[in-house]
């Protein structure tokens, strides 16, 4: 079979079909005539066997008792009285008339030697006797070498039977005389007597039935096989034309490299063959570029789970199709189910116009690179992202999706903004020393003839006033030079081990008063548990104090002030929050609010070096201090000072 075509393959197979399924069609026509038939001899002996019940009891219960009572004590006479006698004549004329059954009142001791039943009849009798629950039997036999379809009914001994079939002495003596004592008698009530049987020949019935499922066998075959030939020619003349040009197609396409591959001429009769080698060949580049793609798709699934930037792609609908783990993590969902159940990627960006016009160059131009935009992570924190991104276009042109790449950028640019503030503040600081002391000596010799003219003078009111306004100026002249001087010098800390808590305290105490006075509650809200860390005491005190004096002057009308201290970032930071309920800092201003000389207060009331300088004290602890400010809401600013340092 193996060295045959797929062709010939074909027609054997189909061959075999079409014979097992034409014997299949004989047998089921044989069975089904041969069921049909038993039900028609079940019924026709059923027919009979209630014809010879019906004359049996007629006899015993109606024809007996009266030819009894017309007749003496010993009388018998058997057409009348006898149901075996009677049954079997009434059988009989029925045969008369349809001969293809025969009736038989068989019993294993019969009055009558007529009724004397065989081997199978005497069996059946004995199953009879053996098996009380049932009367009655019917069943395929073979009886003198030909099949029949047998009936049997039980008869059973009666009362009133006994009187006869008992004791021999008890029978009439007219009964006796015609058939003697020999059989007969012996029976007691319940006893098996006899049993009527009908047999009716199936032998030529089953051999019609044998013939017509054989002619059912050959005319289904050779219909079949003339169908089959036909199809066989419709076939070559159609499906094998399209089988040619089906083959000329996979021609063009390249097999695999091995030159093994090699496709066989077209010849007639082996279209199917070589249809076959070029599926398995088409399969086998199939396999190829299956693997290649798994491969392909593995080495740039394993970039995209690992890639340290966020990678979104985004479909037709503006709905995130997949993200990546530095994605998930960047944004703080819990997985990628929820992010995927984002209706618009629009929703992480902060501002809608930056979404808006990042769609907006996608659809013109294509891509986006190095577009800096603020997004918003799961929880609202707002961030800088660098958005780098393609457009995937449809076959209609039209934007069918967005392969984007994320950098968080927050970080760079809070550094970039802490190296110009420290630059800023560098070339301001030595700015502010050469300034300081270019004013500091013309000051001095102010100073020195104002108190010259207040001593050379005679006491004059006027005169010793307005001496008392050029000391007052120069003095806050001083005050000015010597803040310039502390800004630019930024001596070194001396460093050592400081209660945080306490050094808070002070200076709360210094302006307790004052602040009480001006109607301001402080709330502490401060962590006991905080250890001692490595600073300069009374520089952390200055910035305390800078900061709760900008928090009252925010707040003319009294306020809270609350101050919290506790450790983040897993215990490596101590953390000074001091907030105020004042009308906040203006986003345009607090960008400003560390430059030197910036303030949004007048000039008595401060020279705007307060936060630069605390912001210089802040560096040199190699912390950070940082503002929020809701314009409108209050102010917090927020010191971070290593836990840790040495």
């Amino acid at each position: 079979m193996k060295k045959l075509s797929v062709k010939a393959k074909f027609q054997f197979g189909a061959g075999c079909i079409l014979f097992l399924y034409c014997v299949t069609a004989a047998t089921i026509a044989y069975h089904f005539l041969k069921e049909m038939v038993e039900n028609e001899i079940y019924k026709e002996t059923q027919l009979l066997e209630s014809a010879a019940d019906a004359t049996r009891t007629y006899v015993k219960d109606v024809l007996r008792p009266h030819v009894a009572a017309l007749m003496p004590a010993d009388g018998f006479m058997p057409q009348a009285m006898s149901t075996s006698y009677v049954g079997r004549e009434v059988m009989s004329r029925i045969r008369e008339r349809f001969p293809e059954f025969e009736y038989r009142r068989a019993a294993a001791n019969p009055m009558n030697p007529i009724n004397q039943a065989d081997g199978f009849e005497k069996q059946m009798l004995k199953w009879f006797a053996d098996n009380r629950g049932h009367d009655q039997w019917q069943g395929m036999i073979t009886k003198t070498g030909q099949a029949y379809y047998a009936r049997m009914r039980a008869i059973y001994a009666e009362s009133e039977c006994l009187q006869c079939h008992g004791v021999p002495a008890d029978a009439p003596a007219d009964m006796k005389d015609i058939y003697g004592i020999a059989g007969g008698y012996g029976y007691r009530e319940g006893d098996v007597v006899a049993a009527d049987t009908i047999y009716i020949p199936v032998g030529f019935s089953f051999v019609r039935i044998k013939e017509a499922a054989w002619l059912t066998f050959l005319v289904a075959i050779v219909s079949l096989f003339f169908l089959w030939g036909l199809f066989y020619l419709l076939f070559n003349r159609t499906v094998v034309l399209e089988l040619k040009g089906l083959l000329s197609t996979f021609r063009n396409i390249p097999g695999p490299t091995s030159g093994d591959d090699v496709v066989l001429p077209l010849t007639t009769g082996d279209e199917v063959d070589q249809l076959k080698r070029a599926f398995e060949i088409a399969a086998l580049e199939l396999q190829q570029t299956h693997n290649n793609l798994k491969a392909s798709e593995s080495k740039y699934r394993l970039m995209f789970e690992t890639s340290q930037d966020t990678i979104i792609i985004i479909d037709d609908q503006e709905r995130v199709r997949d993200i990546n783990s530095a994605g998930i993590a960047l944004f703080g969902f819990m997985d990628r189910a929820e992010a995927l159940s984002m209706e618009t990627y629009f929703q992480i960006f902060f501002d809608t116009r930056d979404a808006a016009r990042f769609s907006r160059e996608i659809e013109e131009k294509g891509f986006v690179n190095g577009l800096e935009v603020e997004m918003v992570d799961r929880q609202g924190n707002k961030m800088s992202i660098m958005v780098s991104a393609t457009a995937r276009r449809g076959i209609n042109g039209a934007v069918a999706g967005i392969t984007a790449m994320l950098r968080d950028v927050t970080e760079m640019r809070r550094m970039d903004k802490y190296l110009a503030q420290t630059e800023k503040l560098a070339s301001i600081g030595q700015l502010a020393s050469g300034v300081a002391h270019e004013i500091n000596n013309p000051l001095g010799v102010i100073q020195c003839y104002a108190n010259l003219i207040a001593r050379s003078q005679p006491p004059d009111p006027q005169i010793l006033a307005d001496v008392g306004i050029i000391r007052k100026h120069t003095d806050q002249c001083r005050e000015v030079v010597e803040a310039l001087l502390n800004f630019s010098r930024a001596a070194e800390p001396r460093m050592n081990k400081t209660d945080i808590n306490a050094c808070i305290e002070e200076v709360v105490s210094v302006l307790d008063l004052q602040l009480q006075k001006d109607k301001f509650t402080i709330e502490r809200q401060f962590d006991a548990t905080l250890p001692r860390i490595t600073v300069d005491g009374n520089k952390i005190k200055q910035v305390l104090m800078n900061l709760l004096i900008n928090a009252s002057q925010a707040m003319p009308d009294g306020g809270r002030i609350t101050i919290k201290t506790g450790l983040v970032k897993d215990g490596k930071q101590l953390a000074i929050a001091i907030s105020d309920t004042g009308q906040g800092v203006s986003k345009e201003n607090i960008s400003k609010i560390f430059d030197p000389f910036f303030t949004t207060k007048g000039p008595e009331k401060g020279t705007g070096l307060g936060l630069s300088v605390s912001y210089g004290i802040v560096q040199q602890h190699k912390g950070s201090i940082t503002v929020d400010s809701d314009h409108g809401k209050g102010t917090t600013f927020k010191i971070l000072l290593p836990a840790d340092q040495p």
